[in-house]
């Protein structure tokens, strides 16, 4: 059925009195006082029963536009989804969003990046590849969890044969919820220690400090040598020479002979870091504690679902960014820290036509913005169903490039400044990322300023906000996907649902705070959010455009937000081309230019690296494998079987019977829904009884629908009725 004889809709008044509104198409919605013509309606037509005003307790239709609404009472007050709610304002969806794409990749990868190849250029290619590889999946999965309104695994009724992709969204969603909370974990234990007087981690005169921890503050040795005194590791100075000390004389700083008491802290003091991946034991109760800690964070942040989450925004995500521009300035008034930026924004244009580079910094736009996980997914599908994704798309990629630029100068203003007190150039600088960047070189800088305990809580307790962010965003994903996929059983338990999760996720998190902690955290990290979330969003990239169709999801967009992305045709080049071919070429380049994990001067084991690459490939797998399952239990000969999956579930659609209206509205499931069990009596309304033969007609309705929607998938590949986009 089209969509023009669609819009054909009759209606009872309260006095029993037929009334017809024609096919207005496009032309201006008339004003709710307007007289309908009467017609006369014709005893043999046939219309679905919400035309009709049954004996049900639903309100009296109210016209709204072209379309009458008989199923949700919606308007700009309160949730719009009474069932599953909504963000209380755009804005607690926008922070939420915010706080989810300011994570650990722009902190602890995005300047180690920059800083091995080739800083400004590197910036470029991050800032290119995030235009047309990472808005454009922004943008796809923010449609396909605001039009249906579901979790990452019951989105995927868009095109059955594809559920394995939300499904190893889902399981990408729980391993960085398990060891982001280890990070939280590490970053309130650094909070705690940082309310002493003196920081645990700015002195080599601790227990665990061995012979090679140094201490050097131009300052402090340039006063010494000026005395004609004698330097030692500690950072003391001894004039007299009559004097012994214990420790050794230290003449410069050199990364190959002396070790920071930052470093150390977190090895020997936080981690009780082991020598290999495979000695696990013993565990740090205390970092046990300090997890336990987090995660009962989490479930107050999520205790009542985006109504308490979309408050605790304003404090959490805005938080980090008064902190990350309060550090950013306190630096910039050091020494030193000039050079840093200097350092960091200078381009090496001959990084430019190296493709490892360009890989490279595709995949840092994934680990960014964290696409694939389906935690944009989550948060799309709590926003109300007109919401513009396509503003909030380019909006969020931007404030993305902004917080990972922020974030690299103020890393590199730091250790601008590190160089200058440790009387070293920055090439000879020993430049590492991921954890030794966040827990050693920073809290080493932060260790030299005035007042450095003040510096170091701010400092930390910005870790701890935007960690916690992200894992409670990633924790919300898996809830919703559970609570979405059994929504009779577990929607209204969400609470229970979140309890049992952040308990498990905490129980499987306790390994990670044994000795071997940090390899094993370490490989989930470099094998979880790097070329698998690329390969994911190859998968979905491919199953949208070409399964689904782009004209389809094209049209999905327009349905929300009354209009095409500008230029359409470019949109759809984009998705159906590029963007494959960019995500192949990205998975190409990445794998030829494999390094075998390490860290610091150990090498991981080779069973090791397997299992990291059976982490990686398994999206593929669970693909294959759902996909397989799937064609065994559908019912029908072969051909038909692969025709149905490649085809949208019953289900599909948006999740309110009034959004359905607005195309569809005589085709919706809701309308056959509200259908009475044949043994009630159908009653119009004016105390009256309805004929046997409007009776008939109406089970007649419900059986030819059901088998019309069955039948009606004749190709994966035909796009639905739809009007002509160009």
């Amino acid at each position: 059925m089209s969509i023009s004889s669609q819009s054909d809709i009759r209606w009872i008044d309260n006095n029993c009195r037929y009334h017809h509104r024609p096919n207005l198409n496009n032309q201006p919605s008339k004003v709710m006082g307007t007289n309908h013509k009467k017609t006369y309606r014709d005893a043999s037509s046939i219309y679905p029963p919400f035309c009709r005003k049954l004996d049900l307790n639903i309100h009296d239709y109210v016209p709204e536009g072209d379309i009458e609404y008989p199923f949700e009472d919606i308007d700009d007050i309160g949730d719009e989804n009474k069932i599953r709610s909504n963000w209380s304002s755009e804005m607690d969806y926008f922070l939420s969003a915010v706080g989810f794409i300011f994570n650990l990749g722009n902190l602890w990868r995005f300047p180690y990046y920059c800083r091995i190849n080739g800083g400004g250029s590197f910036c470029l290619c991050y800032i290119i590849l995030m235009i047309f590889a990472g808005v454009p999946v922004l943008l796809m999965e923010l449609t396909l969890g605001q039009f249906p309104s579901v979790g990452c695994i019951s989105v995927w009724k868009v095109v059955p044969l594809f559920k394995g992709i939300g499904i190893a969204m889902f399981m990408v969603s729980c391993i960085v919820s398990i060891y982001y909370s280890i990070i939280a974990a590490w970053a309130v234990s650094y909070f705690i220690n940082s309310l002493k007087f003196a920081l645990p981690w700015a002195t080599c005169n601790n227990d665990w400090n061995s012979i090679k921890c140094s201490v050097w503050n131009k300052d402090s040795a340039a006063n010494c040598f000026l005395h004609n005194g004698t330097l030692f590791r500690d950072g003391s100075c001894l004039v007299d020479a009559n004097q012994n000390s214990t420790f050794l004389e230290i003449s410069s700083f050199n990364f190959d002979e002396h070790i920071l008491p930052s470093a150390e802290y977190l090895h020997e003091e936080v981690l009780m870091m082991s020598s290999e991946f495979d000695k696990i034991s013993p565990i740090n109760w205390h970092l046990a504690l300090y997890l336990l800690i987090a995660w009962f964070i989490v479930f107050l942040y999520a205790f009542k679902g985006v109504k308490s989450s979309g408050k605790a925004v304003y404090v959490i995500v805005i938080t980090p960014y008064m902190i990350l521009l309060v550090l950013f300035v306190r630096f910039l008034t050091l020494p030193g820290s000039f050079s840093g930026l200097v350092h960091f924004f200078t381009p090496a244009w001959q990084f430019l036509t190296d493709l490892t580079v360009w890989a490279a910094a595709a995949v840092q736009v994934f680990h960014s913005l964290l696409c694939c996980t389906g935690g944009l997914m989550t948060l799309a599908s709590y926003n109300k169903f007109h919401n513009n994704i396509l503003k909030d798309a380019w909006i969020l990629c931007m404030v993305d490039i902004v917080t990972s630029l922020f974030c690299g100068g103020l890393v590199f203003a730091a250790v601008g400044f590190l160089c200058y007190e440790l009387e070293l150039s920055l090439e000879k600088f020993s430049f590492k990322g991921g954890a030794q960047l966040l827990f050693i070189y920073m809290p080493e800088a932060i260790a030299k300023l005035p007042v450095a305990p003040i510096y170091s809580v701010m400092y930390f307790l910005m870790i701890v906000a935007i960690i916690l962010t992200s894992t409670s965003i990633t924790t919300e994903t898996v809830v919703s996907a559970i609570c979405d996929e059994f929504p009779e059983r577990l929607r209204r338990n969400h609470r229970h649902v979140l309890a049992f999760t952040c308990v498990i996720f905490y129980t499987c998190g306790i390994p990670l705070c044994a000795a071997a902690g940090l390899y094993w955290l370490l490989l989930l990290d470099y094998f979880t959010t790097t070329w698998t979330l690329v390969l994911l969003a190859f998968l979905e990239c491919m199953a949208i455009s070409w399964a689904y169709g782009i004209d389809n999801f094209l049209d999905n967009i327009k349905w929300m937000i009354e209009f095409y992305p500008p230029p359409y045709i470019f949109w759809k080049i984009l998705w159906k081309f590029i963007c494959p071919f960019i995500f192949l070429a990205i998975l190409s380049f990445a794998w030829f230019a494999y390094k075998p994990i390490e860290y610091e001067e150990y090498k991981y084991p080779i069973y090791a690296e397997r299992i990291g690459w059976s982490i990686s490939l398994s999206p593929f797998v669970i693909v294959l494998l759902t996909a397989s399952v799937k064609f065994c239990l559908a019912k029908g000969s072969f051909i038909q079987r692969w025709l149905n999956l490649f085809c949208p579930d019953d289900e599909w659609g948006p999740a309110l019977a009034v959004h359905r209206a607005e195309y569809y509205p005589l085709q919706i499931p809701e309308a056959r829904r509200l259908i009475l069990p044949y043994k009630k009596q159908f009653t119009n309304g004016c105390g009256g009884s309805l004929r046997s033969t409007e009776i008939a007609e109406k089970r007649k309705i419900q059986t030819v629908s059901t088998i019309e929607s069955r039948t009606e998938k004749s190709s994966p590949f035909s796009p639905f009725e739809r009007e002509t986009a160009i």
